[in-house]
């Protein structure tokens, strides 16, 4: 028989170094903050970017890492266990579809299809389990804004593939991502 705490897993009460909600959002907006700058550095900086393994991999691999953060968010979380599970791993897919697109061992198209229903599953969670707060409250309006902008980043994916080497299309992801950083920052005041 195991000991009682080995079947009880840690969350934020148990444990002073498992960050808080608000620290978890604060974190993860940091990410989509430097995913942002980074899509937005490398737009800019063209077939250059490319040239270096590391950064052509740094975006899918940021993705992956938060993707499984948000894995283990769902184990030490006590409530929305289900909700952080089912947008980790999707993230952790659309990651690695994105690397393997990067790597020419997957087409763009099949690359969509990981990535394009992993960002409309994460709308779908948040509008679901999310938005359990009073219309009008600030939680309530961070996670709709969170739902609106995820959905947003599909439809440009979707716009950016039928002209991948657009800078625009891309600027246009990368300053929807940086929204979805900031709105994640806010949010953990209100939580």
């Amino acid at each position: 028989m195991l000991p009682a705490v080995l079947l009880h897993l840690p969350t934020p009460e148990d444990l002073s170094f498992i960050p808080r909600p608000p620290e978890s959002h604060h974190a993860f907006g940091a990410g989509f903050l430097f995913i942002g700058a980074m899509i937005t550095a490398e737009s800019l900086a063209g077939k250059v970017w490319h040239a270096n393994l590391a950064r052509r991999l740094a975006f899918p691999a940021m993705l992956v890492f938060l993707g499984w953060g948000m894995v283990a968010v769902a184990f030490l979380e006590p409530t929305a266990r289900l909700v952080h599970l089912t947008m980790g791993l999707p993230m952790v897919a659309g990651g690695w579809a994105e690397g393997r697109y990067r790597l020419g061992e997957l087409d763009r198209r099949y690359a969509d299809v990981f990535i394009v229903p992993a960002l409309v599953l994460a709308a779908i969670d948040t509008a679901f389990f999310h938005l359990n707060n009073p219309p009008g409250s600030a939680i309530y309006i961070t996670h709709s804004l969170l739902a609106v902008l995820t959905l947003t980043i599909a439809a440009l994916r979707l716009y950016q593939s039928q002209q991948v080497d657009s800078v625009w299309r891309s600027l246009f992801i990368a300053t929807a991502i940086v929204a979805v950083g900031l709105d994640l920052w806010i949010d953990a005041f209100f939580q």
